[in-house]
């Protein structure tokens, strides 16, 4: 079984609910390797902290210092300057092997997840 290494970009709303689902699933098939959240205050950094799962305030730091090793960016905060800021930073360390998963593909693997409850539909862009 392929393990995935996941860097979780945004511990609200939704980015909460994927959090809560990947550590059900268990790392030995999704690892959150670590979560970043610019609310300082967000109870979900405890839970990671608790975890053993690193916390950044900063995505920045957090795709420099992990590199290669993160397998897929979910950056559910659906900011388009975020977007940007992660594809140039990934550029700029010659990362290829990384992922950034758009919110489009957010929005289809909750649907594809058993016992789903809606999405919070507070992103009127979805897009890349």
């Amino acid at each position: 079984m392929k393990q995935v290494n996941v860097l979780l970009i945004g511990l609200g709303r939704m980015g909460s609910r994927f959090f809560d689902k990947f550590v059900e699933v268990g790392n030995e098939r999704v690892n959150i390797i670590a979560v970043c959240e610019s609310v300082g205050t967000n109870p979900k950094i405890a839970e990671a902290k608790e975890a053993g799962i690193a916390y950044y305030d900063d995505f920045s730091n957090a795709i420099r210092e992990l590199g290669a090793s993160i397998d897929i960016i979910m950056d559910t905060s659906n900011r388009p300057e975020i977007k940007q800021a992660i594809r140039q930073i990934l550029q700029e360390t010659d990362n290829h092997k990384t992922v950034l998963i758009p919110m489009v593909v957010d929005y289809l693997m909750w649907y594809l997840l058993p016992g789903n409850e809606p999405i919070p539909q507070d992103h009127t862009e979805i897009g890349y």
